[in-house]
């Protein structure tokens, strides 16, 4: 029987853990054809259905189609996803300074080269209005991931850009 004093912390992990996975394009049936087709929100089993008709996840994972993400930049977006979720606050202020321990951890998480962190924090510093414009760990991710990609030296200088 789990004691009554550890139901907090059961909870806050679920949820937080709910917020890390919030980012996929794919539903419960996961990625391949079914997703391009039902969406993450539309009948799970019938996109399900068609991932295993068409064996579409298979070739989706391999090639990274399909809504489907290659193996590595699975495991970098979920790790942007994690870190965002749990240094969040400490990631506004030190993006506000565009400077800081955590902030040059975050950019590890891009895959970013020590050369380009002052460029990284320096957008991030400058684009502080626009990350942080709508609540959400998970929203800021999405605009940060965006800066990088549109930035030429960051999109060069940091590998696990999604």
């Amino acid at each position: 029987m789990i004691r009554s004093k550890y139901y907090p912390l059961i909870i806050a992990g679920l949820l937080s853990s709910a917020a890390v996975f919030a980012k996929t394009p794919f539903g419960m049936a996961g990625c391949g054809l079914g997703s391009i087709v039902m969406g993450s929100d539309g009948n799970q089993v019938f996109a399900s259905t068609t991932n295993g008709t068409f064996e579409s996840q298979l070739f989706g994972i391999t090639s990274g189609t399909s809504n489907c993400l290659e193996p590595s930049k699975q495991a970098a977006l979920s790790a942007q996803q994690k870190f965002m979720a749990e240094n969040y606050s400490i990631l506004s202020k030190e993006m506000s300074q565009g400077d800081g321990e955590t902030l040059k951890a975050f950019s590890n998480t891009f895959g970013c080269k020590k050369e380009v962190f002052d460029h990284f924090a320096s957008l991030m510093q400058s684009s502080y209005s626009q990350i942080f414009i709508a609540p959400g760990s998970m929203a800021a991710l999405d605009v940060v991931q965006s800066q990088i990609k549109n930035n030429p030296q960051l999109a060069s200088g940091c590998s696990l850009v999604i």
